[in-house]
């Protein structure tokens, strides 16, 4: 039977805010057309433009799970690490619920560092992983080296949980950082489960130059 995985708030680089929804059981079913999505503002977090956002189905997985993805959530201020109750309700072709719905808390990703473009884990092999961190508009070249320490997650322990990446491809103004040697204690376990990263920037002499909080979902091995 088909069931929410999990659901992230992920502030775009330039404007808006994107929704992401990740259904698993879907197979041989299929039922899962589009998702549902209320969402309530805790305290003093900005409302929603809309109360209701129609996230629909991007990608279909090959170990079953499905990805919705609606990147048009806006708020009425900076929802950046506010907090939202969020109810999301499965739905098939004639609009009719699946399965049972999703309530919990969502709080509201930061883009992060201007410099980091992007930080992605993908799985490549039955037990290995491979962590990749792109950096750009480093004009003065002060970012040798990348610390990534995994900080919080409910999935499979990371192994191990702190890897510095150096040495990186460069190409232009962009610099890409990678590590193919990450595992997890469950491999099989870790595809779609999100990691709390602190990803930190260090200078040659392995200075920090600043660090932030990404929220990253763990990609199978039918990703690119």
């Amino acid at each position: 039977m088909a069931f929410i995985r999990n659901v992230r708030f992920k502030k775009k680089n330039t404007t808006g805010t994107k929704a992401i929804v990740v259904v698993g059981d879907d197979v041989p079913a299929d039922a899962v057309n589009t998702i549902d999505v209320s969402i309530l503002a805790e305290g003093s977090a900005p409302s929603p433009t809309s109360d209701l956002l129609v996230v629909p189905l991007k990608v279909v997985k090959e170990n079953g799970n499905k990805r919705f993805v609606n990147k048009d959530l806006d708020f009425e201020g900076d929802p950046v690490n506010a907090s939202y109750v969020v109810t999301a309700v499965m739905k098939d072709a004639a609009n009719n619920q699946v399965g049972e719905s999703f309530t919990g808390p969502v709080k509201v990703e930061d883009d992060g560092d201007s410099r980091v473009r992007s930080v992605r884990i993908n799985q490549i092999d039955d037990t290995n992983f491979r962590l990749k961190v792109v950096i750009v508009g480093d004009s003065e070249n002060n970012v040798s080296k990348v610390e990534v320490l995994f900080a919080d997650f409910a999935g499979p322990d990371p192994e191990p949980t702190e890897i510095l990446l150096e040495n990186p491809k460069v190409n232009g103004g962009k610099k890409v950082f990678k590590d193919t040697t990450l595992t997890f204690s469950d491999p099989a376990a870790a595809a779609d489960e999100i990691y709390d990263l602190i990803v930190d920037l260090k200078d040659a002499g392995g200075n920090s130059l600043g660090s932030t909080e990404y929220g990253v979902v763990v990609e199978g091995l039918d990703e690119d």
